[in-house]
């Protein structure tokens, strides 16, 4: 049986991440399911070793029975990139999953069994895997993020739909009151099925769930035992990856935000794709009466998506648009922020606007690519 570790990055939330750990041991167990818990390793990265919450999680470490539970100190960067690729680096399975500290399985039992069974079938998989998102009402969920923006946030939660055809997959977006349509895995506008071709009807956005089941088009996400299914990308409350197939959040990230939809591109950009398990359900706690204690501001956010634009090659025309045009970021800062991420990676600080950037590399890149077909090389050996 291949080994599973199971992290999550704590920064002042021991309720949290006591829950969600507690939960997991404690339904094996009691489940006489003890077997799947000796092949389980938990790993917390803890952000904040000097506080309160801190020690809990260490004393709750020492209790870790059949099960291991590691604490390891990382004050060094505060933020979600940072921690969330310590966990991944420190584990010890060839498969991590990583959690917030305030996430729970549905149901705790049932979703690992398949876990296990699943990481034996996928052994050398490279792709990125999540699962569907429960609400609090237990009665929803959304199985991926869809490319908009909304809430200073690259992304935003959205339900999988099947064509009648059965053979294609769509997702509908709020488009001034009105349904539109998108690829669920590259978000292309539609208009008709990819696969049947069939015209997907015109429908007002509210109530347009019961309208399309009534005209035989389906959820999906559901039923765990559906297939699994391409998705452009999904909230990072829950992900799963092989551990030597991480791709990696941007390394000079600091503080919350910017990740979502940043890391799936990185995927597709090298190959590979991002999966929805429909067996892989979880309940986030959104709610935090106390408060953040964690850093938390627009700034460090709009840092992490410029880091993250640049790293993968994406436009920066929808980042600039949401922050700086529709959330009022201010333009100066925008250009400093610019300027510090353009010296991290050594490119061109001129005037020349992202855009203009992008469009030089792609005209590079086909040259190069015509000088390959001539079986020119680009240098001297």
């Amino acid at each position: 049986m291949e080994k599973l570790t199971i992290g999550m990055a704590h920064h002042n939330d021991f309720n949290g991440a006591y829950f969600t750990i507690q939960d997991i041991r404690k339904e094996l167990l009691f489940n006489n399911r003890a077997d799947l818990l000796r092949n389980i390793e938990f790993v917390i990265i803890e952000n904040d070793q000097k506080s309160q919450h801190a020690q809990a999680v260490q004393n709750l470490s020492k209790n870790g029975g059949m099960t291991p539970i590691r604490v390891i100190n990382m004050d060094s960067v505060q933020g979600t990139s940072a921690t969330r690729n310590k966990i991944i680096e420190e584990a010890t399975g060839s498969f991590v999953m990583v959690m917030d500290c305030h996430v729970l399985l549905c149901p705790t039992v049932k979703v690992i069994e398949q876990l296990f069974h699943f990481i034996g079938c996928n052994k050398t998989s490279d792709d990125l895997y999540c699962g569907p998102l429960v609400y609090d009402s237990m009665g929803n969920i959304s199985t991926h993020y869809n490319d908009t923006w909304g809430g200073q946030m690259w992304g935003q939660w959205g339900q999988a739909w099947r064509c009648i055809c059965e053979a294609y997959n769509f997702s509908v977006i709020n488009k001034d009151n009105e349904c539109g349509y998108v690829d669920l895995a590259s978000q292309e506008r539609i208009t008709t099925c990819g696969y049947c071709e069939t015209s997907l009807p015109e429908l007002g956005y509210g109530g347009h769930e019961g309208k399309l089941r009534k005209e035989g088009y389906s959820t999906l996400g559901f039923d765990p035992y559906d297939s699994p299914f391409e998705v452009f990308a999904q909230g990072l409350g829950l992900f799963l990856t092989r551990k030597n197939a991480w791709l990696k959040f941007n390394e000079h990230a600091r503080a919350f935000g910017g990740e979502e939809c940043v890391i799936h591109e990185k995927y597709r950009r090298a190959g590979r794709k991002t999966m929805c398990l429909p067996f892989l359900k979880w309940v986030h706690r959104f709610d935090r009466p106390d408060g953040v204690k964690y850093p938390l501001n627009i700034e460090d956010k709009v840092r992490n998506y410029i880091l993250g634009f640049t790293e993968v090659g994406l436009d920066m025309t929808p980042l600039k648009e949401h922050f700086v045009n529709e959330h009022s970021f201010p333009v100066e800062q925008w250009d400093q922020l610019i300027n510090e991420v353009n010296n991290i990676y050594n490119t061109s600080t001129s005037t020349a606007q992202p855009e203009q950037i992008m469009e030089q590399i792609q005209a590079l890149q086909t040259q190069l690519s015509e000088l390959k077909k001539k079986g020119k090389k680009c240098c001297k050996a």
